[in-house]
């Protein structure tokens, strides 16, 4: 008899796995949430008028949720992980986007 090379191996979801892609979407979207904590802290604490590293910070946090996002969206298509920890990915990412575009929208409202 001939052996087969595919996968013999299956995780069922009872197996309770959580796939590689929603750990890094989970660890994005929560150094997205800490990190516009901190910028918009500093913010408050200078009076308003943060220096443009915060400006650069905060565009770095738009790309980096953007990519956690990407992760989790990804997440979603193994079927046998854990679902909380896919949509937690997704929600802390989606949280931080949301947070990019208001800012950036009232930005560009200010400078009117």
């Amino acid at each position: 008899m001939k052996r087969s090379k595919r996968k013999t191996f299956a995780y069922r979801p009872s197996d309770k796995i959580i796939s590689r892609e929603s750990i890094v979407s989970v660890i994005l979207g929560a150094a997205g949430i800490i990190g516009y904590y901190l910028l918009l802290f500093g913010s408050i604490k200078t009076g308003g008028t943060s220096s443009p590293l915060s400006g650069a910070g905060g565009w770095i946090l738009l790309v980096v949720s953007a990519i956690g996002l990407y992760f989790g969206i990804q997440s979603m298509k193994d079927t046998a992980a854990v679902m909380k920890w896919k949509i937690i990915g997704c929600t802390c990412n989606g949280i931080v986007l949301a947070v990019s575009v208001i800012i950036f929208v009232i930005g560009i409202i200010a400078m009117i």
